[in-house]
């Protein structure tokens, strides 16, 4: 059961005094209706029974919403085996344009859409836009040349520009940041799940011949019309915040407010802030967060768009290619789980995400140096899903996002700045794999190894910032009870959250903590 916190003692963290900051203070009405000025404590039983309460409509809808997302964006990838380019007649870098396109139109929708987050309730606005992309989807089947298929990826990466900052806004207001990077992971590794289901998909539709519709159509078709039908279920079943949920009692709703509440990143500011943007665009941590976006997506999105052809150039068949996608989204699962666990476990993230970082460079010197045979062909396939450790690097920059940025304003600014980065590195991503350099493209290859090294040397400066970071916080806070320290048998730092849903932003927050 959930009881107020009464006992304080001296070496609990003090109010912030700072009147700048004070006059930050603002605190949500529909949150203040629910949220006390003090913590209340949860047993560890109410918080299982929460978290599962909570899964069954926010998950749920965030994995199903991911995995409908990966499987309509990566239909050019089944496609680009099922004849489309002959089809579609098209020539050239066209078919690298068609994945460079995608992300022109998650650029062009990222800061509207984050602005729009932030103002509208979350649940409906993401439902709407699901439905618009199931829509450009099953349109896609209509499409017969270069221009028009530029059209439709182009609205679909409009449409789709607000799953994943969505997604992390919906993380960071239900879940604690001990569970971040796990459920970061699971709706991140649909991924994974979008290349065995899609693969089967594929591979049943490219059965589907001697008819006038041809069997890509079909595919885009079917596609297109689940995603019509999950829009309107999401619609339906997910709750707009913990405040509004309908499906909850008001007692629920307060205890799954204050689980939150040591996140210290709130969970709705509908006031857009000047200063928050500020703060947002000179803080050198967010510019480490947008270049860990660009040099980790330059990577993936080439992978993505490109997989099927690397695979078939190691000497699989069409057939193979498509059912290797099952082995290949399978491996993905994993190395994704496995990658959120070791960070949640060790509670190093930027640690785990260097050692991800070194089977995929051991899988790209492997590839690069040896060129395929029959003879090897399965051992350059085994080099290829190392590279996929790399994808892991995704769902946990999303997971220090959600973890370390406070202001609903800053987060929002954050969200759209990396992933306007995010967007940029997967439209240029495809033009690292040149036609000229088929099938081997030894010139991407090299180019991964550079982005590899630049990767991890933004890892280093983000993470010296937040250690930093931290140990000035603590610090202040010492000082500001050092009487109260001499006459205490311990030395454990004790914050009583009382400025969790008072919007203030990371840097302003006393009480907040970097997770590294």
């Amino acid at each position: 059961m959930a009881r107020p916190e009464t006992k304080h003692d001296a070496t609990d963290i003090t109010p912030v005094e700072d009147e700048a900051v004070l006059n930050h203070i603002d605190r949500d009405n529909e949150i203040a209706a629910y949220a006390g000025e003090t913590a209340t404590h949860i047993d560890q039983d109410t918080h299982k029974s929460l978290f599962w309460t909570i899964n069954k409509r926010v998950l749920v809808c965030m994995l199903g919403t991911y995995f409908c997302q990966s499987l309509d964006k990566g239909t050019l990838g089944f496609a680009s085996v099922m004849n489309i380019k002959q089809d579609a007649n098209l020539q050239g870098q066209d078919y690298s344009w068609l994945g460079t396109i995608l992300y022109m139109g998650v650029l062009v929708g990222e800061y509207p859409t984050n602005y729009l987050l932030q103002r509208l309730p979350v649940a409906k606005f993401l439902s709407a836009n699901v439905f618009c992309w199931g829509v450009v989807i099953a349109c896609s089947a209509a499409t017969h040349n270069f221009g028009s298929l530029m059209a439709v990826r182009f609205l679909l990466g409009l449409f789709e520009s607000c799953v994943q900052p969505a997604f992390i806004i919906m993380t960071s207001m239900w879940y604690t940041k001990r569970e971040q990077s796990v459920l970061t992971s699971l709706w991140y590794c649909m991924t994974g799940v979008q290349l065995m289901v899609g693969g089967l998909i594929a591979y049943g539709a490219s059965h589907f011949q001697g008819h006038s519709l041809k069997s890509w159509q079909l595919l885009f078709l079917v596609l297109g019309c689940a995603t019509c039908a999950w829009a309107a279920f999401v619609g339906w079943w997910l709750p707009d915040s913990p405040m509004k949920a309908k499906c909850f009692n008001e007692d629920q709703k307060r205890m799954m407010i204050e689980r939150v509440r040591a996140n210290e990143t709130g969970i709705q500011n509908k006031t857009y802030k000047r200063y928050q943007i500020l703060e947002a665009m000179k803080d050198p941590v967010i510019w480490c967060y947008v270049m860990l976006q660009i040099t980790s997506t330059l990577v993936i999105g080439g992978l993505g768009v490109f997989s099927n052809l690397i695979i078939s150039a190691f000497g699989f068949t069409y057939l193979q290619t498509q059912l290797l996608n099952i082995a290949q989204g399978a491996f993905t699962i994993i190395v994704m789980i496995g990658g959120a666990w070791a960070a949640t476990w060790t509670r190093q993230t930027a640690i785990v995400m260097h050692i991800w970082t070194l089977p995929a460079i051991i899988g790209t010197a492997v590839i690069y140096s040896i060129p395929p045979n029959p003879a090897n062909k399965v051992g350059l396939l085994i080099a290829f899903y190392c590279t996929q450790f790399y994808l892991a690097e995704g769902n946990l920059i999303f997971s220090l996002i959600s973890r370390n940025v406070a202001g609903q304003t800053k987060k929002s600014t954050t969200l759209a700045m990396t992933f306007i980065g995010w967007a940029a590195g997967n439209m240029a991503a495809p033009q690292i794999f040149q036609e000229s350099d088929a099938p081997r493209y030894q010139k991407g290859f090299t180019a991964h190894f550079c982005l590899y090294v630049l990767f991890n040397l933004f890892l280093i400066l983000l993470r010296v910032l937040l250690v930093r970071r931290n140990t000035v916080k603590r610090r202040d806070a010492s000082v500001a009870v050092a009487d109260a320290r001499e006459s205490s048998s311990t030395g454990d730092e004790k914050i009583n959250h009382a400025h969790a849903f008072d919007d203030l932003t990371d840097k302003e927050n006393p009480d907040f903590r970097y997770d590294i």
